[in-house]
């Protein structure tokens, strides 16, 4: 059977899969993706072997587009009056939260791994949160308030702090791991001047088609046609983040943010429309993280995963409290921030891919099977354990509605 027609059938049966095993959750009082993400365990090469790792990465587009619609969605989140009242608790929180993690795992994993180098490198990969299941799981308890608020705004903004620490301190790494040839100070100024300018670059780009968007929608009344333009212009922001090496959550997050601000009326419209299309993407996208789980790598790297995700999640819930108590912040932004951001996905695992392809590159093949293998297994174990705090925060800080397990 030729790769098409088995990709049909994996998609086909993941949604339908998925189904099942949400409601499954749903009875148990969990969060739905949490179904989703045992669905695709289930369907991938460890249980099932219904898709290969192979064409797990084959459907690469599907990450690409969910974070293009979560970073819309989060930038639709972020009112100007909001950004404005919370604005030094967001940075101080986004400061002291990321380097909490990198902190944490860089110092754990120096010690277990007897390497300082890979453990800055582990350091840096823990920083990234997943911004897809924390939006998922704040949608499905239509949770509202200032702890949401600065919730969405850290999310939108941490993988982009991730990626910025990681090509800062990637050609450090490699110099104390013995790669000679990599001269330290251009590297670091390289690396800054070309995270500067992608930022640059996805702020101005979403922010001009955010303006367009605005622009046309305004003569647009029918909703078939509005979710048709809206999904265009998402689509053609994939391929312009895809063409120039940028950031699809941030060029999106720009866009939603000068939608809501400047026509917030015109702005419901078009995430009603989007709403009512994109559960499937979504879906989709838990399923293959999911499906990415390796039994044998879970077995091989056990400690190694659980010092990780214990380190990072110390590091992400002392570094939101201390954030948080500096400037100033609210009593439940400071008590249950840090539980809402223990997730990874995505980010996360595309830097431990380009982590590990460099020091492949240059021979250090142990090293590299260690990142790629520890960052896997962890964001499969953390994304079903992530939803349940993120759920029990929300409830707990009063802004999540009654489970009423509908």
């Amino acid at each position: 059977m030729g790769t098409t027609p088995f990709i049909f059938l994996f998609l086909g049966i993941s949604l339908i899969a998925a189904l099942i095993f949400s409601n499954g959750a749903k009875f148990l009082k969990s969060p739905l993706i949490v179904g989703y993400i045992i669905a695709g365990a289930l369907l991938g090469p460890s249980v099932f072997n219904l898709i290969s790792y192979e064409q797990i990465q084959s459907l690469e587009i599907i990450n690409v587009l969910t974070l293009s619609l979560i970073g819309f969605g989060i930038g639709g989140a972020l009112r100007w009056s909001e950004i404005k009242k919370l604005g030094k608790v967001i940075i101080y929180t986004l400061f002291f939260e990321s380097f909490g993690a990198f902190i944490f795992v860089g110092i754990a994993l120096s010690i277990l791994l007897k390497s300082i180098p890979l453990g800055i490198i582990f350091g840096a990969l823990a920083v990234a949160t997943a911004p897809a299941a924390t939006v998922e799981v704040v949608r499905e308890y239509k949770a509202k308030g200032t702890l949401t608020t600065t919730l969405y705004a850290i999310v939108g903004l941490d993988d982009i702090l991730a990626l910025i620490i990681f090509i800062l301190v990637l050609p450090i790494s490699l110099i104390f791991l013995g790669d000679t040839q990599i001269g330290a100070s251009a590297s670091i100024l390289t690396a800054l001047g070309t995270a500067g300018l992608e930022m640059l670059l996805s702020v101005v780009i979403g922010t001009v088609m955010g303006f367009v968007m605005i622009f046309i929608t305004r003569q647009i009344h029918d909703r078939v046609k509005l979710l048709i333009f809206s999904l265009g212009i998402i689509l053609l922001n994939c391929g312009i983040a895809e063409v120039l090496i940028l950031s699809p959550i941030l060029l999106n997050m720009a866009m939603g943010i000068v939608v809501i601000n400047s026509k917030p009326i015109n702005a419901r419209k078009i995430f009603t429309a989007l709403g009512d299309w994109s559960p499937p993407v979504y879906v989709w996208f838990f399923v293959l993280i999911g499906a990415r789980l390796d039994l044998s790598l879970l077995i091989k790297f056990g400690l190694l995963a659980i010092v990780y995700i214990l380190a990072r999640s110390s590091g992400k819930w002392v570094g939101s409290y201390v954030g948080g108590s500096l400037s100033g912040a609210m009593e439940p932004v400071r008590k249950y921030l840090g539980f809402c951001l223990l997730d990874q996905a995505g980010v996360a695992i595309g830097l431990a891919l380009a982590a590990s392809k460099t020091l492949e590159n240059l021979g250090m093949t142990l090293y590299a099977k260690q990142i790629i293998s520890t960052v896997t297994a962890t964001t499969f174990l953390v994304m079903l354990v992530g939803p349940f705090f993120l759920k029990w925060a929300l409830f707990k800080s009063g802004e999540a509605m009654a489970d009423t397990g509908e």
